[in-house]
């Protein structure tokens, strides 16, 4: 699980947290499609505490969207 600056895979590398973590996510956004574990998506999420975005892939949720967070 990488955070990048921007919501794409080109984008660069502002922190890879350890492990499992919780993140607070501001809003959410369509990127680049990021495939992992044969899952694949293209939504990302802003994560204001570590500056950037986050790929929903890593993320340990069941909807592709997260209901009630608005779109960046």
């Amino acid at each position: 699980m990488r955070i990048r600056q921007q919501p794409s895979t080109d984008s660069a590398r502002v922190v890879t947290p350890p492990g499992p973590t919780s993140v607070r996510v501001a809003c959410q956004v369509h990127g680049g499609l990021v495939e992992y574990d044969g899952y694949g998506n293209d939504v990302r999420r802003a994560c204001p505490d570590h500056g950037g975005c986050i790929s929903d892939v890593f993320m340990d949720v069941n909807d592709a969207r997260l209901p009630g967070v608005p779109t960046c």
